[in-house]
């Protein structure tokens, strides 16, 4: 049954058919460009697991796009580090497609209060699942859904093509210091010879250090790495050169256009602080190259 107030509705368990979207490199961060879609969201379809931080599905409305289009939704109420989550998960999006990584499209997403209402009532048998919907109205991250992408499997091979798509993704984990792309859950997508990326609310884990380390590019005491998905995968496999020009080129001014572009209500002082990081990593860029092809060797 489909409940409509004005343009917000209800769906429960309906079919998602996702629209594929992803951000390509430094062409997208041109003085003006629009990099992140603000989004309302006017129709709940599901949760996508059973857990208090499973994501959910909405259609919405907004964007660059014309019409509806569906989006994963990481809700604010549902997040450990609440708002502060929603601003890592942006700002890694963003700086994975400067990178020229395959991530889905992100948004902004807003969820008002009419149709919160709505879906409180649909869950009056789901006590938690309702208190993330209370907790989440007003502005969540989304990204796109894609549709015909596959769950990248455990212990799956690396061959051919993927092995340089699966170093740049080893790369960008060590480069924003992310520990939640591990072997047993690799929070990874693939499409053909293409990975992609997503589930970033844990990056930048030196955040969390009460003395993080003043040489963030040297990656020996960095434990994470050895659990990466694709820590025994890659040996002898080279570093990728676009990666590295990319790394040297990554400039004060690029951050700062990141951190321009997360929404004041997520306010995080932690904005500055991945700026730092990121300089501190550019300015020893082969550096870092040598390390990241060390750990694997």
């Amino acid at each position: 049954m489909q409940i409509l107030i004005g343009r917000l509705s209800v769906l429960r368990l309906s079919p998602v058919s996702g629209v594929s979207c992803c951000l390509p490199g430094e062409s997208r961060f041109k003085a003006g460009a629009t990099l992140i879609d603000h989004v309302i969201a006017t129709t709940f379809h599901r949760f996508m697991g059973n857990g208090r931080t499973s994501p959910a599905i909405f259609s919405c409305v907004g964007g660059e796009s014309e019409g509806t289009k569906e989006y994963v939704v990481k809700l604010r109420g549902g997040l450990e580090l609440g708002a502060r989550g929603l601003a890592l998960e942006l700002y890694a999006s963003m700086l994975g497609s400067y990178f020229g990584m395959s991530c889905p499209r992100p948004a902004v997403v807003l969820i008002e209060e009419d149709l919160a209402t709505l879906i409180l009532g649909q869950l009056d048998r789901d006590s938690q699942k309702a208190r993330v919907i209370q907790r989440s109205i007003g502005w969540n991250f989304g990204s796109q859904f894609l549709v015909n992408l596959t769950a990248w499997p455990i212990d799956k091979s690396v061959t051919g093509p993927l092995q340089q798509a699966a170093m740049r993704v080893f790369a960008f984990d060590a480069l924003i210091q992310n520990p939640d792309r591990q072997f047993a859950n690799p929070n990874l997508g693939s499409r053909g010879d293409d990975l992609f990326i997503y589930d970033h609310e844990s990056a930048f884990s030196f955040l969390l250090d009460i003395l993080p380390s003043p040489t963030p590019w040297k990656l020996g005491t960095e434990g994470y790495l050895e659990r990466h998905v694709f820590a025994r995968a890659l040996k002898q496999v080279a570093f990728p050169s676009d990666f590295l020009k990319r790394l040297g080129n990554l400039t004060a001014e690029m951050t700062r256009f990141f951190t321009e572009h997360i929404p004041t209500e997520w306010g995080s002082g932690d904005l500055a602080k991945i700026d730092s990081h990121l300089a501190l990593m550019s300015s020893h860029a082969a550096e870092f190259a040598e390390e990241v092809t060390g750990r694997l060797a």
